[in-house]
């Protein structure tokens, strides 16, 4: 018997926007949580270990971080990933 083949539930496109929704608001909440801490980008770039444009593009949207770049910058901010992530709200991310 065959395996039954992987069928998205959602298109391309629609997970392409899904992505980028949820990217932008990874981003705003980034910015956040770095200006509550009273650090400049350039500064949390550097404690972090991550190129100081990577960063930026981090807080524009222009890159998804991975789950080691979060961890990266929260050690930085001196704080848990459970702590940072715990402001970060995805439900209103909307899904087409």
């Amino acid at each position: 018997m065959a395996s039954p083949k992987y069928k998205p539930s959602l298109s391309k496109g629609e997970q392409d926007k899904l992505r980028k929704q949820f990217t932008n608001k990874l981003a705003l909440h980034l910015r956040k949580v770095r200006e509550e801490k009273g650090i400049t980008q350039e500064d949390l770039a550097f404690k972090a270990g991550v190129n100081t444009a990577y960063y930026g593009h981090l807080e524009r949207g222009v890159y998804s971080p991975t789950m080691f770049v979060i961890w990266k910058i929260s050690q930085a901010l001196g704080i848990s990933i459970e702590e940072f992530m715990s402001g970060f709200d995805s439900s209103t991310v909307e899904q087409a």
